[in-house]
């Protein structure tokens, strides 16, 4: 009977300190929770230990015995209690940081005096003419004429009546370009094996960010498979 008393009052004590232990991490716990701990704590004692007293000195001894383990429960499960609430309440929040990008201002006025010179066709066969397999170039000048630099220029060239088998090399934007200065722009266009005989449209313009269209032209080009 002592031995298990004495080891019951050890256990307990170890689950007090580590309670303790706990507080001095964390901030103090949740007042609710300890006393329900300390209530579930003590009724396990009283009933643990009313149960070993009894089986050594009979009433009296389950009598004792269950006073005893109601204090030691008490004082146990009102820590376990206090440990837990209080680990769960520190529990670190989770922030998210949401970036925000500014989108460029468009200086429209600028962009209008963004202007293509020049357009070129010069295909393989040197026949003005989309063949099979032929690789053929649209090249022409773009010209700031404006008195303002010019940001975020994208030169645009596309086919637009749907013929198939016809692939142009993606758009490189223009970061800048600068008041009364241009360069020279070239767009690949390659036919494939199962081009068919007629007409490519083909469209050359300057855009902005937003995708709205600038100085466009537009010529179509004849195919013969």
């Amino acid at each position: 009977m002592k031995r298990t008393l004495i080891t019951y009052v050890i256990a307990a004590s170890i689950v007090v300190t580590m309670g303790g232990c706990s507080t001095n991490r964390y901030a103090q716990g949740n007042p609710d929770a300890t006393l329900t701990g300390a209530i579930i704590g003590g009724s396990v004692g009283n009933a643990i230990g009313g149960l070993i007293g009894e089986s050594n000195r009979g009433w009296h001894g389950g009598y004792r015995g269950s006073a005893i383990g109601t204090i030691v429960g008490t004082i146990a499960g009102a820590a376990i209690g206090h440990a837990t609430s209080a680990a769960q309440t520190q529990q670190p929040e989770r922030v998210i940081v949401v970036e925000e990008h500014s989108v460029p201002q468009i200086d429209i006025k600028a962009m209008r005096q963004v202007k293509i010179h020049n357009i070129r066709f010069i295909d393989d066969g040197r026949n003005h003419i989309i063949n099979p397999r032929e690789n053929c170039k649209i090249v022409f000048d773009i010209v700031n004429e404006g008195k303002r630099t010019a940001y975020h220029v994208i030169p645009i060239v596309e086919e637009i009546s749907g013929a198939k088998h016809i692939d142009i090399s993606p758009s490189i934007m223009l970061e800048e370009l600068e008041a009364h200065s241009g360069l020279k722009y070239t767009a690949t266009l390659t036919a494939g094996k199962r081009l068919r005989s007629g007409e490519a449209a083909i469209r050359v313009a300057i855009a902005d960010i937003n995708g709205e269209l600038y100085d466009t032209h537009e010529f179509t080009i004849k195919m013969k498979r």
